[in-house]
């Protein structure tokens, strides 16, 4: 199978030491002869009942009469090196191979490419084989990772180890059977290797945002770009079972944009590529399930076509999802969770048995519940004829769409129904759902009958750096900023500069005026 992890450099530096060994003076007895140049292969850490297979890729070119090895030591077997020849012909040399595939990466794609050949029939080679003890079980803990398994009579040389057959996904692993020199008895040896191979299942990760945020704080007019990325298996190619499915379930809260599904495949760190449908996969949105028996629904389910994939060891689908503008959209709190899954045949000879893997991210929102009061009694301004207010970002109305009286979720302007008033219910409430983090200003448009007009927008700011849906200044998980907007009844000054103190200056010259009127009358009176 592929490998999931880093593989590492033991086949270079093997190659390297084995090269520097070979220039040690060796005058002493004879310690490898003809009858004496195997050794045993010792694999550890795999689940019972696993076929293990490991295939020689390389002879060392030792001299028995002179017991050492040749100025050349190594050399591949006749089938690798002809199939280097038409895929890698630098790596034919063996120094050349040791200088350029001497890191994690070039080594994790090298093994992988040429597992793949032996695998697929390409690179044909007869293995040393053995099968674990015991009954397989499932599912496979750490703690079931016991079976051993030793390959003996293994001719000198580099051996990849292969593991098929089992629940779980093995690394290849690369072991070299080389002599070495034991200096206190002036003697080369050949010991056996004990090799404790890696197991992991297929790895599936869902990330919104970018490619490591596992939670992101969005608003109800935004869209949402989410990715999944699942390791892709391997499969021989008499395998009879080959299933392969990536399929994602969102929260009640989500809606998906279906023509937004996007497919493609990479290898290693090359460019990835698009993948079409029906060549590759087949996409399922319209009662879509997940295949188990239980047929649990999904949003969507690609079933892949694992043959036409195999030159890929990811498989990534990208998409995009709004907030929906009701209620099923869970504002601060625990967020909306969506699932992807990956369900795949982790025993190729078994068409029933199938194993899962699954990530989840969120998205958090937020929301403002305003009540309007009677400044005086502090007690809830309630009736038909109330307030209506304005939300502003950056001096600028938003937009929103109401589900309920009172009951607004950030829109975009062109959604149906869109407004900038939101309007207090008769209970003297406003509910303004499906914000995202920021700074925001309440303005009062509307007084309630009898009161005054605020002339002060309140300030708003919504925090949550965390992004666990609880704002940063509160101890609870709701998300939503409460707050009581005042108003008072009564004689109230207008705003200095307004129209209110024209018409003020205007009623004070009348005044002013019928004064002096009144004195010029009362002094003609006094004079006569």
């Amino acid at each position: 199978m592929k490998q999931k992890t880093k593989l590492t450099k033991v086949l270079a530096i093997s190659l390297c030491l084995a090269l520097i060994l070979s220039m040690f003076s060796t005058y002493s007895k004879a310690s490898i002869t003809e009858d004496t140049d195997t050794a045993s292969i010792i694999v550890n850490g795999v689940e019972a009942g696993v076929k293990v297979s490991a295939y020689k890729l390389t002879t060392v070119n030792y001299d028995y009469d002179a017991d050492q090895l040749t100025d050349n030591p190594y050399a591949w077997v006749s089938e690798v090196q002809t199939w280097l020849q038409s895929t890698h012909p630098t790596y034919v040399n063996m120094e050349t191979f040791a200088e350029e595939v001497s890191g994690e990466e070039e080594a994790k794609s090298f093994y992988s490419e040429l597992a793949a050949a032996i695998r697929g029939g390409t690179v044909t080679l007869t293995p040393k084989e053995g099968t674990a003890g015991g009954t397989a079980t499932y599912p496979v803990g750490d703690d079931d990772l016991t079976g051993s398994v030793t390959l003996t009579d293994c001719e000198m040389g580099t051996y990849i180890v292969l593991i098929e057959n089992g629940y779980k996904v093995y690394t290849p692993s690369v072991v070299n059977l080389v002599p070495s020199y034991n200096e206190e008895n002036s003697e080369w040896e050949l010991p056996n290797q004990t090799v404790m191979v890696k197991s992991t299942n297929p790895q599936i990760t869902k990330t919104v945002t970018d490619d490591s945020a596992k939670a992101d704080n969005y608003s109800t007019k935004d869209a949402i770009s989410f990715k999944i990325v699942a390791d892709l298996p391997t499969y021989l190619s008499t395998s009879r079972s080959k299933k392969y499915y990536m399929s994602d379930d969102l929260s009640d809260g989500l809606e998906l944009d279906t023509s937004s599904i996007k497919v493609y495949g990479q290898l290693g760190s090359a460019p990835r590529v698009e993948l079409t449908s029906p060549a590759n996969y087949t996409l399922t949105t319209d009662g879509a399930t997940r295949p188990n028996t239980s047929a649990t629904p999904v949003d969507f389910s690609i079933n892949f076509v694992y043959d036409s994939i195999t030159s890929y060891d990811k498989i990534i689908v990208e998409y995009t999802a709004k907030l929906k503008k009701d209620s099923n959209a869970v504002v601060g709190g625990t967020g909306n969770t969506n699932t992807a899954y990956l369900d795949y045949s982790n025993n190729p000879y078994d068409d029933t048995s199938m194993q899962e893997q699954n990530d989840q991210s969120k998205v958090y929102t937020y929301g403002v519940e305003v009540t309007k009061t009677d400044k005086s009694s502090g007690s809830p301004i309630t009736g038909e004829s109330n307030a209506e207010f304005q939300l502003l970002q950056s001096d600028t109305p938003l937009y929103f769409v109401s589900t309920a009286a009172g009951v607004y979720y950030l829109a975009n302007n062109t959604d149906g129904g869109a407004t900038t008033t939101l309007a207090v219910d008769t209970n003297g409430k406003l509910y303004i759902y499906g914000l995202d983090t920021g700074t925001y200003s309440l303005k009062e448009t509307k007084a309630p009958a009898e009161y005054n007009l605020s002339t002060t927008a309140v300030p708003i700011t919504i925090t949550d750096d965390d992004k666990d849906g609880a704002l940063d200044d509160e101890e609870g998980t709701t998300g939503i900023v409460t707050l009581s907007f005042q108003n008072s009844k009564g004689f109230q000054l207008p705003t200095t500069g307004g129209m209110g103190t024209v018409i003020f200056a205007a009623g004070g010259i009348v005044f002013i005026g019928l004064g002096i009127v009144l004195l010029i009358f009362a002094m003609r009176r006094k004079n006569k």
